[in-house]
């Protein structure tokens, strides 16, 4: 550790806080969320040693570095952990919370006197401002000069933004988009969706290509048929495995196949039904993101065709993430995010057993209740392993098995849009020099992006 390094209450940070922080979550299973299993021993006031339980060459790298340390001296003190709000928090970063005014629409973060890059941060502070009203209100927003940095995509983008010569944009992929199932009927899922083959014949029947152009102003990449995120973990992607990347074509005879060699057979309304029940899916979706709800219109017109009657459910932000969470949903729409050093986080994450719940119980984030021993057999032997042909190999079994299980159907890869002015301050990300994500939601690299920004003379 840097020797003399002070938290923001202007206290020493030292080894002793690395120690507790990881044996805190050690002694609390519901803060140790990545699932850290070790021991940890100050060596020094600069020196940390830590002794890992089991091999993990990939889950390791992110408790190492994505566990935020905290201050020995003040949490120490503190009864419950686990549901402590830590209203005024202390931490090491280039900002604080100090005097921030928090509020539910609005809060700051002050320079940390203490902060131990010299110089840094430049500026005074951030103002974090919620934008209500939807994709129209925040590109009023952000033309306005109302907010300074913002992660957004608007229709027309390029005509919008042509006339504001101080606001640059970059551009880094984003998470995976994808129509969220509750899938796995033995942890209590329902529904038509529940059946693979009719999952399946909705990814073969998309128009990505349609979807991009008329419902997400073009701004939206390819993937692959198995959500992996190839575009950054080449290494490790398995030509072998269907539609790596998948036609930006619907492909509507398939679609139609599929259903009926599983016996579906089409009523006199032109919807598909089996035993009764008619292939009528609603779709969860936050009534504010345009965006979202735009692609399911496309998508219904297109499923309409085949015989799948497929609308949206719009609801609070507040009601979506509740049925999200407790698996009151046949389907959602929602970014799979990706993160790690390895395709491994995305895998384990999302596909996991030991990430989800039956429903009726918190499941974060395998959602769709995705359950699979191939899978889940795979993610362990990669974690315990640093041989590239080995971790290869269970690769691509678990690109195999879901992309048959099809639990999460891909749309497409978002965009990771972000709009910064650079009339009051330089030092933005550019597409040429993006040395951290400038997406204004990404943490920590929010706080490398802005002790970074240098006010304009």
């Amino acid at each position: 550790m840097r020797d003399g390094e002070k938290w923001s209450d202007g206290e020493p940070y030292t080894a002793e806080d690395v120690a507790y922080t990881f044996n805190l979550l050690n002694s609390n299973k519901a803060l140790n969320t990545g699932g850290f299993a070790g021991s940890v021993k100050a060596l020094s006031d600069t020196e940390v040693r830590i002794t890992l339980d089991k091999p993990e060459s990939v889950n390791a790298l992110s408790y190492l570095s994505g566990t935020m340390i905290v201050p020995k001296h003040v949490w120490e003190k503190i009864d419950d952990p686990v549901t402590y709000t830590n209203k005024d928090a202390v931490g090491s970063g280039p900002f604080t919370v100090k005097g921030g005014n928090f509020s539910p629409t609005a809060y700051t973060f002050k320079k940390n006197p203490y902060y131990w890059d010299e110089g840094k941060p430049e500026i005074d502070g951030v103002r974090y401002v919620l934008i209500t009203g939807g994709t129209q209100a925040s590109q009023n927003a952000l033309t306005a000069g109302d907010v300074d940095w913002m992660s957004a995509i608007f229709p027309n983008m390029d005509d919008v933004l042509s006339g504001y010569p101080d606001i640059q944009t970059v551009d880094v992929p984003s998470s995976q988009m994808a129509f969220m199932t509750c899938s796995n009927k033995e942890l209590g899922c329902s529904g038509p969706i529940t059946d693979p083959a009719v999952r399946k014949a909705i990814y073969y029947a998309l128009d990505r290509n349609q979807i991009n152009k008329l419902a997400l102003n073009g701004q939206y990449s390819e993937l692959a048929g198995s959500l992996y995120p190839y575009g950054q973990f080449t290494k490790y992607a398995s030509d072998d495995v269907p539609d790596s990347p998948i036609p930006g074509k619907g492909r509507t005879d398939e679609a139609v196949k599929i259903l009926e060699d599983a016996g579906y057979t089409k009523g006199d309304d032109g919807i598909y039904q089996k035993d009764g029940v008619k292939l009528s899916i609603k779709v969860a979706v936050m009534s504010d993101v345009s965006d979202w709800i735009n692609a399911i219109n496309v998508a219904s017109q297109q499923l309409a065709k085949i015989g799948i009657d497929l609308h949206a459910d719009q609801m609070s932000s507040n009601e979506w993430t509740q049925a999200m969470q407790q698996g009151q949903f046949e389907m959602s729409i929602y970014g799979l995010w990706v993160a790690g050093a390895e395709p491994w986080m995305f895998y384990n994450q999302f596909y996991a057993t030991a990430n989800t719940a039956a429903v009726g119980k918190s499941a974060w984030p395998n959602y769709a209740r995705y359950s699979n021993k191939t899978v889940d057999d795979a993610l362990n032997v990669i974690n315990a392993t640093t041989d590239v042909a080995t971790k290869k190999s269970e690769y691509e079994k678990i690109q195999t098995q879901v992309f048959e299980d099809m639990p999460y159907i891909p749309i497409l890869r978002q965009s990771g849009l972000s709009e910064m002015w650079s009339d009051k301050v330089t030092g933005w990300p550019t597409n040429d020099n993006v040395y951290a994500n400038p997406q204004t939601w990404a943490n920590p690299d929010l706080g490398i992006v802005l002790k970074n920004l240098k006010v304009k003379k």
